[in-house]
């Protein structure tokens, strides 16, 4: 017979419990390493498929374009209008782009709106104008905008000349059945953002937004494109930007449609984002610069920030890209002027004018290694769910371990022999209540300096990097009054143990000594000590953050990978040394990926002033709603308090 066979079932029970206790971390550790290896595979060729339009209504590229060589004149000449008006008041600008549309034939107005922010006070005007189908009802609507203002912090003129130019072309054709909305909006995102809630019946008439109700309007909006053509010149190619609000992204076929296009009707050479690079039969570097536009996608999704006017459509479940003109001088592609995007345009709004419904048939949930190449949710979301489960076997090992179940017999006799048998209970207390509180007083913290930073109280000299000074210097003092207190409670815990160990030896030395069986059940009734704090206060942190990352995968994927691979191996590798040295260590590695340490990172690498930091997330907050500051806030930087306190806690 074999060895387990010679052994009673709780004797098994604990050889099994033991080995599965111990090599939970090391399975941890290593469902880590496979999910890093699998995102780091997932820009490679063999993990990613060729994109094609799933719609077959959109048929692109099939229609006869009308926009020619006259309108191109007439694009050139509207440039010039535009040049001589860009720098006027906004009113009169406005305005007189107004009169632009009116002298094509389009039913044109402005609207005026004034947002408040906890930093500055945005005032601008509006242009808006609709050109009514034919054969519309009026239920349906495209929309082609443009802001004043390029991503390039230079004049959007070539897009907004662009946009009359289409009007005067879509005024001769018959056979349109959406109508068509051309809006200029001013600013950056304000203007579009005052625009869409003017239009869905959403105005804020308060203190912080004001914005004037629309006097034209047409029916529910089925798609949108947004152009940023900046200067007056020639382009290389044409980028894509697709990323909306807190990650959104549109229907895939929006970007299958344009990419259709570009290799017929119009032939332009299309890349993601603003990136040109090279093509080469070098796998490897092919590879990289896929991994380096994927992790481009995965970026903007984290932070939240739409890159582009686009994704203030997608809140309102329109989907929308923006198609940026991209000028390289010595660039080795053919360069293209306004003629080749007109068509273009005109080609892509026809396309979009065919749908019989909202595009519905390709994907919402993708990554893109490529202009032409995308990777399904079903390949990407496995390493985030595996990075999560790591998370709950560290738990369960450090919860396993603070016990005595399945590891500790209890003899019991039969006969002339003793048997060993599990305890039906644990000697050994965990007590959450210094988790719970620690965790408790972290989540208020944060909630307090959200509040803090969002509110404006009036006072002189008031910044955000001032209120931010504050919340760090309360959070100091959370994690001090907190360690230093759970030293206080272990030092007079083992006061008390000594003096009970002292009262029972004593005890037991002046009695006489009993039977075997009994002293057997004095040592399995002896109550052990309780659990350390510390390994309460890690197995709650850990158990939070596979609970967040795997939830917020479902909301955005990439800012619950970006967190995930940020958290992961600090969270589960570090705990209390009886080095003290090794503890600041750790707590200083901790502060380095906490919200202000990130932030000062950010600002060091972008070279922007910390505080110019702090101020465009509250702006990105406060205008488009974005969730970089709720979450850093009421998430993120409550677990990292948690963490410092933990690494700094006395080990038993």
């Amino acid at each position: 017979m074999g060895l387990l066979s010679r052994l009673s079932k709780a004797q098994r029970q604990q050889i099994f419990g033991r080995f599965v206790l111990s090599w939970m971390p090391t399975l941890s550790y290593i469902m880590v390493a496979v999910s890093f290896f699998w995102l780091l595979a997932l820009p490679h060729q063999d993990y990613s498929k060729r994109t094609y339009v799933s719609e077959n209504a959109l048929l692109p590229g099939s229609a006869n374009v009308q926009f020619n060589w006259d309108d191109n004149l007439a694009a050139e000449a509207y440039r010039d209008t535009v040049q001589s008006i860009a720098y006027l008041p906004s009113i009169e600008r406005a305005q007189a782009l107004e009169q632009q549309f009116a002298s094509i034939g389009l039913k044109s107005a402005t609207q005026n709106y004034t947002l408040n922010t906890s930093t500055e006070s945005l005032h601008g005007v509006n242009t808006y104008a609709v050109f009514y189908a034919p054969r519309s009802d009026g239920t349906e609507a495209l929309v082609l905008s443009a802001s004043w203002l390029s991503r390039d912090k230079t004049t959007n003129t070539n897009a907004i000349a662009m946009l009359l130019a289409l009007g005067k072309t879509f005024k001769r054709g018959s056979h349109f059945s959406k109508d068509i909305i051309f809006v200029v909006s001013d600013g950056e995102a304000e203007g579009l953002q005052a625009w869409l809630k003017a239009y869905h019946g959403n105005e804020e008439n308060t203190y912080e937004r004001n914005e004037e109700p629309l006097r034209v309007r047409s029916g529910a909006i089925q798609a949108a494109l947004n152009l940023d053509f900046a200067g007056t010149g020639d382009y290389n190619a044409l980028g894509i930007f697709f990323e909306g609000v807190n990650g959104q992204l549109p229907n895939l076929d929006m970007i299958n449609t344009i990419n259709w296009i570009s290799l017929g009707i119009a032939p332009v050479e299309l890349t993601l984002h603003d990136e040109l690079i090279p093509y080469t039969e070098n796998m490897t570097k092919n590879y990289l610069n896929s991994l380096r536009k994927m992790l481009y996608q995965m970026k903007y999704q984290a932070i939240g920030t739409p890159t582009g006017n686009h994704g203030l459509y997608l809140k309102y479940k329109i989907d929308a890209i923006t198609l940026y003109g991209i000028d390289r001088p010595g660039w080795n592609s053919q360069r293209f002027n306004l003629f080749r995007v007109g068509c273009l345009l005109e080609s892509a709004v026809r396309s979009l004018n065919n749908l019989l419904e909202h595009l519905h048939q390709s994907f919402f949930f993708y990554l893109l290694s490529d202009v032409r190449r995308y990777t399904s949710i079903g390949l990407y979301m496995p390493p985030v769910i595996i990075l999560g489960v790591s998370f709950i076997l560290q738990a369960l090992s450090l919860w396993g371990l603070s016990g005595d179940l399945p590891l500790e017999l209890k003899s019991l006799a039969e006969g002339n022999k003793d048997t060993p048998v599990g305890l039906p209970y644990s000697r050994r207390s965990r007590s959450f209540r210094v988790a719970s509180t620690t965790m408790g007083m972290a989540i208020f913290t944060g909630a307090a300096t959200f509040h803090l930073l969002t509110t404006e109280f009036g006072l002189v000299g008031e910044t955000p990097m001032l209120k931010l000074v504050a919340s760090v210097g309360v959070c100091s003092m959370l994690v001090l009054s907190a360690v230093s207190t759970a030293h206080v409670r272990s030092r007079i815990i083992q006061s008390v143990n000594v003096i009970q160990k002292s009262r029972s030896t004593n005890s037991d030395s002046k009695g006489s000594s009993s039977n075997n069986i009994d002293s057997h059940h004095v040592a399995a009734d002896q109550e052990l000590t309780p659990a350390a704090d510390w390994i309460m206060l890690k197995t709650l942190i850990l158990a939070l953050s596979a609970l967040i990352v795997t939830t917020l995968s479902a909301l955005n994927f990439s800012l619950a990978v970006s967190m995930g691979i940020l958290i992961v191996l600090p969270y589960m590798a570090f705990r209390p040394s009886r080095w003290t040295v090794v503890s600041m260590v750790e707590a200083l590695i901790l502060l380095v990926i906490s919200p202000p340490g990130l932030m000062m990172v950010a600002s060091w690498w972008y070279a922007k002033d910390p505080s110019d930091v702090l101020s465009w997330v509250l702006r990105e907050y406060e205008i488009l709603g974005t969730w970089l500051l709720p979450t850093a806030c009421f998430i993120y930087w409550p677990l990292n308090l948690a963490a410092i306190i933990m690494v700094l806690l006395p080990i038993s």
